[in-house]
């Protein structure tokens, strides 16, 4: 039996023919219309898997380089801040220098004291810096000012409101970079270095820890002088104003014409008429004070120990009695939670002993207590003027380490983000290179393809229409 293929078979297999060179010649065209080898899927399955993970490596470094550029005007804000706290702790390094100088008066300390309060101000303005609506200095906490001035035990002290919390970014895979310095560590960061005394009234510390930060002032108080001087020489305003504390020979030598306290120096007595006859002070080696009263002196030798008694406080409304034989005395501040422990067996005056816990000051107490040493400096003597001054500078010169050392560090992880961008670009720049080399087209490749295509395609045209050129004659066979 004959088999002839049918005239509906014969135009299934030119359409079909027709429609898989048609695929072919618009796949071509595609191809060089975008450039691109893959443009779905089933274009190339292991293709396709290897550009999705080369995309996402791409998109991941893309956020990596966001995130850089983002934080960098964070960076120079913060840089060109402590630029300037640099320059205002260094002139006010330079004021207190000059403060200390002798030859000042008490109007030109008191006029530097001022200014360095204008200083003060000027840093905490500076320390509450912002970029846009955040500060620079508050740690994570960036939507109030991380410093603010407060009233504590009657003084104006500068608060810490922020938290020692630092804000990262990511810059790399398991890489994370802080894009701050909490104010902490800038403005008060604390390398303690235990509690010290600025040697005034002869107190010492006890053998029990102390704790506290920042600076306090231990008020000695002399509660009255017991004891009659002789010789009709009589106690002004009965030891209300001495200074004096614990036992002190009084001698009063009428042959030399002078008189001593303690061990202080021989000094003459006054004679009558003169202004501080009535009340004439001598003093101790250590600066304790006594005021005599010579109207009624009968002009003979006499000798006799005068005693202080007094208290100690370190809130300065709270007194506890000294009997000075306490070699560990408990003083607590509850207000500011200071603690601390005195030896009182060697006090020999009344005053104000200056409490300093070494490396526990920040830059605001610092300043702050050098200008009110400067600007009260009239009640205080020399020695201890300078002692203070020199805590206070010391205190000064450790924070302005701190801010430099805070300073350089910004400077280094700003060259560090520098550094990532640069790595971050060229790895971009690899995988876009990568990427290319999976999903586009060898152009040449393409084009010769599409040729053949077309080529292909008109071949299969005319076949097809050779197939399907019959007459009524092929069916009347």
């Amino acid at each position: 039996m004959n088999v002839r293929p049918t005239q509906s078979s014969r135009f299934a297999l030119v359409n079909s023919g027709l429609s898989l060179n048609f695929a072919k010649l618009a796949l071509s065209q595609e191809r060089i219309a975008t450039g691109k080898r893959i443009l779905r899927p089933s274009d190339d399955v292991i293709g396709t898997a290897k550009s999705l993970a080369t995309r996402k490596q791409i998109s991941q470094i893309g956020n990596y380089r966001k995130a850089i550029d983002s934080s960098r005007p964070y960076f120079d804000s913060a840089n060109s801040s402590l630029q300037d706290v640099s320059g205002i702790l260094t002139e006010a390094r330079a004021l207190i220098t000059q403060g200390m100088n002798g030859t000042l008066n008490d109007s030109d300390r008191a006029l530097i004291g001022g200014q360095l309060d204008q200083l003060v101000d000027q840093l905490v303005d500076v320390a509450n810096s912002q970029f846009g609506d955040r500060y620079l200095f508050g740690g994570t906490l960036t939507k109030e000012p991380p410093f603010a001035f407060e009233t504590v035990n009657g003084a104006r002290q500068v608060v810490y409101k922020g938290d020692d919390g630092v804000q990262r970014i990511k810059i790399g895979s398991g890489t994370e970079i802080g894009v701050n310095i909490p104010g902490s560590e800038i403005f008060g960061l604390f390398e303690y270095a235990g509690a010290k005394l600025s040697g005034l009234t002869g107190a010492t510390l006890g053998t029990s820890a102390n704790q506290g930060t920042g600076y306090a002032d231990l008020i000695f108080r002399q509660d009255g002088t017991v004891g009659t001087p002789g010789a009709g020489i009589a106690l002004v305003n009965g030891g209300a104003d001495d200074t004096i504390l614990q036992d002190n020979l009084l001698t009063v030598d009428a042959t030399a014409g002078t008189v001593t306290l303690g061990n202080g120096t021989a000094v003459p007595i006054p004679e009558v008429g003169d202004d501080d006859y009535a009340d004439f002070v001598v003093q101790t080696a250590d600066g304790a004070e006594v005021r005599l009263d010579f109207t009624g002196f009968t002009g003979v030798d006499t000798s006799a120990t005068l005693s202080g008694a007094g208290s100690v406080s370190l809130d300065g409304v709270n007194f506890t009695p000294m009997t000075f034989t306490e070699t560990d005395l408990e003083l607590i501040d509850s207000d500011t939670g200071t603690v601390v422990h005195l030896d009182t067996t060697n006090v020999n005056r009344a005053g104000n002993e200056l409490l300093s816990f070494s490396g526990g000051v920040s830059i605001f107490d610092a300043l702050q207590g050098a200008a009110s040493d400067l600007k009260n400096s009239g009640g205080l003597d020399s020695a201890d003027f300078l002692a203070r001054m020199t805590d206070r500078l010391g205190e000064m010169e450790r924070n302005q380490e701190n801010a430099l050392s805070a300073l350089g560090t910004l400077g280094a992880r700003s060259q560090r983000l520098n550094d990532s961008a640069e790595r971050l670009s060229s790895m971009d720049l690899s995988l876009q290179g990568v990427l290319s080399q999976i999903e586009d087209a060898d152009l040449a490749t393409v084009a010769l393809e599409l040729s053949r295509a077309e080529q292909t395609l008109q071949l299969a045209q005319m076949t097809g229409s050779r197939l399907l050129q019959n007459s009524l004659l092929n069916f009347l066979r």
